[in-house]
Parts: structure tokens; sequence; C-alpha cells
């Protein structure tokens, strides 16, 4: 790779972070001597554009881009969550650690802002047809939206993720080494969280987690134990995945029973 299109790649990177950022309500920056060294010695002459044949570079998913809203106003948080989840937001962007980077069309290392992340979803992976701006899908995540706002939760108060951060091609089925290269990300991001509730949406999601040995239909309608960095329990309640409810809309009743499950903990507190 020559030194153009490390510029352009880090610029792009750099440009996914900012947005990570916003979505952490992160809006302004300290000014220090070495900040304004740095600027002063760039130069800020635009670079020229990349050629046509030149395949286009993964991006990192924008917060801006999905569903879920920003607050526009700044809210506070605390400082070491912010850090952390930046931290696995850029590792997420530049992963190497197994073939679907290779072949990914962006990152998605998940989305959601807020003072307070009261509940964490986590589905499987965003399929590469859909729009590079989903987390689950298109509709996917529209149907989410609605079945949050059923149990009167603000979308400020999620965050959404999935097991594999990157996008995947229709005609790959991932494998357990695919699973497992994200899955170190997956568990940092719910210590940096720390929610007071997970709901892992579809069967790959609640293996990670829960390694069960029965099915999700046995498994949804209670709520488990996960143990997460330091000991901390989280409760955790597996249902189905929005997408396979879009295919089964006849599991939807089960389903909403579930989402009653979570608006009654949460009221609980």
């Amino acid at each position: 790779m020559d030194r153009e299109e490390q510029i352009i790649q880090l610029l792009q990177e750099t440009r996914g972070v900012l947005a990570y950022q916003g979505s952490c309500s992160v809006l302004d920056y300290p000014k220090s001597p070495e900040l304004e060294s740095f600027l002063q010695n760039c130069n800020w002459q635009a670079a020229a554009p990349a050629p046509a044949a030149e395949k286009e570079k993964p991006r990192v998913q924008s917060p801006q881009d999905t569903h879920v809203p920003v607050p526009e106003k700044p809210v506070s948080k605390k400082k070491s969550e912010q850090k952390d989840l930046l931290e696995i937001a850029t590792e997420v962007a530049g992963c190497t650690g197994c073939s679907l980077s290779e072949q990914r069309s962006c990152a998605v290392p998940g989305v959601g802002s807020g003072e307070q992340i009261r509940l964490l979803l986590i589905g499987h992976w965003l399929p590469a047809s859909q729009n590079s701006t989903a987390v689950f899908g298109e509709a996917e995540d529209l149907m989410l939206k609605r079945m949050l706002a059923a149990i009167n939760l603000p979308m400020d108060q999620v965050f959404i993720t999935n097991v594999i951060k990157c996008s995947v091609g229709s005609d790959i089925q991932p494998q357990a080494e695919h699973i497992d290269a994200c899955s170190s990300y997956l568990k940092r991001q719910i210590t940096a969280i720390a929610p007071e509730l997970i709901c892992t949406m579809g069967m790959v999601a609640t293996k990670i987690l829960l390694r069960p040995s029965q099915p999700l239909s046995r498994l949804r309608g209670r709520f488990y134990p996960y143990q997460c960095t330091g000991g901390v329990e989280i409760p955790l309640l597996p249902t189905y995945h929005p997408g396979y409810l879009l295919q089964n809309p006849e599991m939807k009743k089960a389903t909403w029973l579930d989402l009653q499950a979570l608006e009654k903990r949460l009221l609980d507190g």
C-alpha cells in the first residue's frame, strides 16, 4: 500500500471513529499543544481522488445513518465507558482477524447513545445485501424500533450490536472461526456498557453467551444469569430475531410475551 492509499484509509477510519464518538455525545475535544502543533504542520491540500478502478474501502457504519436517533444535546457519560467503546469500534474498523474482513462491505461495531444504556440487544450479523447503514437489516431494524416503542423504551437507552461485526454476503455461511474472531469484541462491549439487561435475538447470539443445549423455542421466555468480567451477573433473556419474525409471523405472539417480560424487569429496576 503506497502513502496515498494509507492516508485515504486513515481518513476513512478517522471519519468512522468521529461518527462513533458523536453517538456517545463527544461533541468537542480539548486543545493541547500537541494537537495545535499537528494542525499547524498539516498539509491541507486536497488529496487526489482514488483511481476509478480501485475497490472501495470498507467503511465503518455511522450511528447517524441508522434508525437510532442521536440526542441533540450533550449528555454526560462515564469517560471510561466512552473510551472502551471507542477503542472497540476502532479495532473493529481495522480488524483482519478472519476471512470475512476481506469481503465485508462495512464494519458494524454497534450503535446506541444516551446517558444510560439499560438494554443491550444482540443479533447475529448484517447481510451485505442490505443497506450498509442498518444493524440487523432495513426491515428488521424497522420492526425492532416498533417492538421497543411498544414497551415504551426510548432508543437512547438501547445499544444494538451483532455477534459478527462484518457485513456478511448472502453466499457466505459464517463458521465457528468467524464467530470466535468476533466474540471478544462482544464480551468487551458488554463489560464496557454494563447494561441492566441483555436480550439475545436468535440462536447464534444465545449460543455465544449461554452455551445452551436446548433449542431457542425452549430457552425463550426466561431470564438467565450472564456473568461478565469481574463476576458481575446481568440478566439475559433469549428471544427470536426480527428477521425470523418476518418469515414466521406466527411467532410474534411469543416474542411479545418476551418483550413484556423485559418491560416488567426494567420497571421493577
